[in-house]
């Protein structure tokens, strides 16, 4: 097998496309082979420079062939099952060929990914933008899923008006925080989170999304959503996350990382400590 490959569905949005891809970018260095990445068809501008994660396309003719569905890495059978599909593929190959995993192979754990990530942001057509923002004035940035989905449709995923009273008053206990200008993003309609405003907090619900992606990206602490959106703009910043768990991707609780259940509250004393961009 001369390299690995993925085949990501062209209808869902950017953060979900990329999930697709980092997953068959980690599962290639799981298996010792190079990646050839997918085609991130959401992505129209530019916003990461994605070959810079993936080695380059073989030459002369090659075959692809489709590798049957393993489980998460994080299942010890899921490795040596791809494996011996891999092995098996290759024994029927009389000449170079190109494996492509399911589609949408899953991955629990994204956050290896997020230094190569942030190069790829950083060699994209928006990385002196997110330079300058990381060196500028601090702000908290929370992002805040709507548009998409609903309290009905998705109660899994919907953070309500109470929820972000909460973090917001906890994390203002933090000596660091409690001043700092906050700034909500969204890229649907937020008015059930206008009460906010009366804490203090910027909505800005009508914006570009790659420049809103850089803007939570560059922000001294991260409130992500359940959202893939989110999420890679969080592994993709140097600053402290708070994420809402349980989520479909892992959520560390350790480092810059705060697994957050609103049930138990906010680490304020670990936060206190986080390094922020500006302290490294």
């Amino acid at each position: 097998m001369v390299g690995l490959t993925v085949r990501i569905d062209p209808y869902p949005d950017l953060g979900h496309q990329l999930s697709t891809w980092v997953s068959g970018y980690l599962w290639a260095q799981d298996l010792g082979v190079p990646y050839l990445g997918g085609e991130v068809t959401k992505d129209t501008r530019g916003l990461f420079a994605l070959t810079e994660m993936t080695a380059p396309a073989p030459g002369g003719r090659v075959v692809q062939r489709r590798l049957a569905a393993t489980g998460f890495e994080t299942e010890p059978w899921a490795l040596p099952a791809l494996q011996r599909v891999v092995d098996g593929a290759a024994g029927r190959s009389a000449q170079p060929w190109v494996g492509r995993l399911a589609l949408d192979q899953r991955r629990w754990d994204q956050t290896p990914a997020a230094a190569s990530l942030r190069r790829a942001v950083l060699g994209g057509y928006l990385g002196r933008e997110l330079v300058t923002a990381e060196s500028g004035s601090g702000y908290i940035a929370i992002h805040a899923r709507r548009g998409d989905i609903g309290p009905q449709t998705h109660p899994d995923r919907w953070l309500g008006l109470s929820y972000y009273e909460r973090l917001v008053a906890e994390i203002r206990t933090v000596r660091r925080f409690e001043q700092m200008p906050i700034r909500l993003y969204t890229s649907g309609d937020a008015a059930d989170l206008r009460d906010l405003e009366g804490l203090g907090v910027r909505i800005s619900d009508s914006g570009d999304r790659d420049h809103d992606f850089v803007a939570i990206a560059a922000a001294r602490l991260i409130v992500a959503a359940p959202s893939s959106f989110g999420f890679f703009a969080a592994l993709v910043s140097r600053a402290p996350v708070i994420a809402r768990v349980p989520w479909w991707h892992r959520i560390p609780d350790t480092g810059r990382w705060f697994a957050y259940d609103s049930s138990s509250g906010l680490d304020t004393t670990r936060l206190a400590r986080a390094l922020s961009p500006e302290d490294e």
